[in-house]
């Protein structure tokens, strides 16, 4: 009989010190499993109809897994709903600091496949929420794909651990590896981050089980010595936390990243240094607490200093972004 589990949460904080600065590190596991937002009356269980969070908070034996998911005799046969399933892990609870730097973020699983067929990832990564728009998931940094080659894309037929590790920023993101992004604690404080895991249709014959049994987060981050010790009271003053734009300087292309102080419109504008209005880099309705990234590409900017202005409600911020030949 498995012994039932009661830890929700697994927290482990490790610090140490490089010259001045302080590098500190938190791991959890989730608290929500394909169940926040109302993810159930949208999407239905995904094919995980009986597995908790729960299941997948330690390595213990104790299993969340998928249905028996149905399989095809090769990659072009058609499948049907039954043929994949959609893990979405969210509610990791991280509370990095708001002044923090995210170095690195690490993604370690335990998990195994039942069954004879092969089946492995479609796209394993990290996101913000599990939906931006109907059928279109905010994923979010480096992912791994079928088109890659690395351990654990096939499923093993034994219970196996694997780690899926990426910086805290870079320009290989997303499905093609051509993406720019910043991960930042806006973002992995947020409820909805999280890590999403799509199958793709087994092949070969008779059903085969996806098993999970444990899935931990471990978010490496640092700080200045003198800004570690600013009373996080402080912090709060300030509920529009400073966007943060990457690259800068800039070439040709850049972006600005922001977290939505409340529902409603927000307006993204840019000026040049004598103060005129170059263009509105973005206008529409945000939602409180999630994240954006607006691009910023015009080949015909001269270089020099830009001041863009975010304003959201009754929040406005300025920042100053550089361009450069």
């Amino acid at each position: 009989m498995f012994m039932k589990k009661y830890l929700l949460l697994v927290l482990l904080s490790t610090n140490y010190f490089i010259g001045s600065t302080q590098t500190s590190s938190q791991t959890r596991t989730a608290t929500y499993l394909n169940n926040l937002n109302q993810f159930r009356q949208v999407f239905g269980d995904q094919n995980y109809p009986k597995a908790t969070a729960t299941d997948l908070a330690a390595d213990d034996n104790i299993y969340g897994c998928s249905s028996r998911l149905s399989p095809i005799a090769d990659s072009s046969k058609p499948f049907t709903s039954r043929s994949f399933a959609s893990l979405a892990l969210q509610g990791f609870g991280f509370s990095i600091p708001d002044n923090a730097t995210i170095e690195n973020i690490t993604v370690r699983m335990r998990r195994f496949k039942s069954g004879r067929p092969s089946v492995g990832d479609y796209a394993l990564s990290l996101m913000q929420r599990y939906q931006c728009s109907p059928g279109n998931p905010c994923q979010y940094g480096v992912f791994w794909t079928y088109k890659d080659d690395y351990p654990g894309k096939i499923y093993p037929d034994v219970e196996t651990e694997y780690t899926f590790s990426q910086s805290g920023a870079g320009n290989n993101g997303g499905f093609n590896h051509d993406e720019t992004y910043q991960w930042t604690p806006s973002i992995v404080n947020q409820v909805t981050f999280g890590v999403r895991v799509d199958n793709y249709a087994p092949i070969g014959r008779g059903p085969v089980q996806i098993c999970y049994d444990m899935v931990e987060v471990t978010v490496e981050y640092s700080q200045s010595l003198t800004s570690s010790r600013t009373s996080s009271v402080a912090q709060e003053t300030n509920p529009f936390r400073a966007p943060v734009v990457f690259p800068n300087p800039f070439t040709a292309r850049t972006n600005i990243q922001f977290v939505a102080t409340e529902n409603g419109k927000a307006v993204v504008e840019l000026f040049n240094a004598s103060g005129s209005k170059v263009s509105t880099l973005f206008s529409g309705y945000v939602a409180r607490g999630q994240v954006y990234q607006i691009p910023v590409v015009d080949a015909r900017l001269p270089k020099g200093i830009y001041i863009y202005r975010i304003n959201n409600g009754k929040e406005t911020y300025r920042g100053r972004m550089v361009k450069v030949e």
